[in-house]
């Protein structure tokens, strides 16, 4: 996984800061990330939902609404109704610069904007909330106390999240006129509602009124344990691996010309990619992996070393002829576990120890007849002959 900063206009014309999380492989889809009142793209929930999808297959766009974050624009001067259409705007750029995003995720507030912004964005082929609340007035009840402040002084400045915020009678008015009965039973997308039952801030509530309202398909899981911030540690992970698996049926695959071909039998293709200085994305048959190199060597440690895929190949390809042998002998083994230690060495030569711990009730015969089966695998073969294995 790599990111990218990106500048997107608003609806309004403003420049909102974003970041783009890659896949390290062609991304399956795009989605878009809409975060919580008055945080920004590097909240927990966006960031860590965001990151997590790049690392399955699917590149996310999480941006600041105007005047959060790193984002143009004065946050007072900003209503939902805006962050309705700063929504749509990112969704348009993204369509214009890359694709098309498939998936729109929202979190809390960003979640009640996601839901009424869906609605008119035809590209899309799901819709996710984390912690949205059915009404999108409810992100102001927690300071309901002073909004009589607004009266007497057209805005009320409050402190959250430690920092000064200034909320405005024209903001609180289009929270005010924003009716979600309208706009939900319009929703004519497959819609995931996650949501905690402990979420002290957004009550579970909420979640069974936007289900009620909403059509099918749909789907409402319980966040085990999470709270309304999603900074418990690995919730933020789940809630995005819940919203891949669940996302995984509605994706549009590519055309057929853009298919990666598959890369024929004893082949490999190591590409460099951007998550790392030394990490490569390697493909070979279906298959594709990561390598780096270990942080003491100047990697990052994303993936497999040269090393460890060596020692890895000697350890599968002995368990493999080892059970082989048993099959074509017809003897009964149980289990195999070939464990390959790089040994140390003061020469340049790579020196390995390999055991072969065989279960089952062998004969002293059977038991060496498929330990001496592994020089039939094949894979010793392969290396030169400054690699060494040492049997044990």
């Amino acid at each position: 996984m790599h990111s990218q900063s990106v500048k997107v206009p608003s609806s309004k014309g403003y420049q909102l800061a974003a970041t783009i999380d890659f896949p390290d492989s062609k991304p399956q889809a795009f989605a878009i990330f809409a975060h919580c009142f008055t945080g920004s793209r590097f909240t927990p929930a966006a960031s860590r939902v965001s990151k997590t999808l790049a690392d399955l297959g699917i590149a996310c766009l999480r941006f600041d609404f105007p005047g959060l974050g790193q984002s143009e624009g004065n946050f007072h001067e900003t209503s939902f109704s805006e962050n309705v259409e700063d929504i749509k705007a990112v969704n348009d750029w993204l369509t214009e610069h890359y694709e098309a995003p498939q998936l729109l995720i929202g979190h809390s507030l960003g979640g009640a904007a996601s839901l009424k912004a869906a609605t008119q964005l035809k590209n899309l082929r799901g819709v996710a909330t984390i912690g949205a609340p059915f009404d999108p007035a409810h992100a102001v009840l927690h300071f309901a106390d002073r909004i009589g402040e607004v009266d007497e002084n057209g805005a009320v400045t409050l402190t959250l999240g430690g920092r000064e915020i200034t909320i405005s009678r024209e903001f609180l008015e289009d929270l005010a006129e924003t009716n979600p009965e309208t706009y939900l039973p319009k929703l004519r997308k497959p819609l995931l509602i996650l949501h905690s039952p402990i979420d002290t801030t957004v009550g579970v509530e909420n979640a069974q009124l936007i289900f009620q309202l909403t059509r099918y398909p749909k789907s409402l899981v319980t966040l085990h344990k999470a709270d309304h911030l999603v900074t418990r540690q690995g919730a933020a992970q789940t809630a995005a691996r819940q919203i891949r698996t669940w996302f995984e049926q509605y994706i549009v695959a590519a055309s057929d010309g853009d298919q990666v071909d598959t890369i024929p039998e004893g082949v490999a293709i190591a590409h460099s990619i951007k998550a790392g200085k030394y990490a490569d994305l390697v493909r070979t048959g279906t298959h594709t992996f990561t390598t780096d190199r270990e942080k003491a060597n100047g990697g990052k440690n994303l993936g497999y070393s040269p090393t460890q895929m060596i020692i890895s190949a000697i350890a599968s390809a002995t368990s493999q002829a080892v059970r082989i042998a048993a099959k074509e002998s017809r003897i009964a083994l149980d289990d195999v576990e070939v464990t390959v230690t790089r040994a140390l060495a003061s020469d340049d030569e790579l020196h390995l120890r390999r055991t072969i711990a065989i279960e089952g009730e062998l004969s002293h015969e059977e038991r060496e007849e498929l330990k001496a089966a592994v020089a039939q695998s094949g894979i010793d073969h392969l290396f030169g002959p400054n690699v060494h294995i040492e049997d044990e």
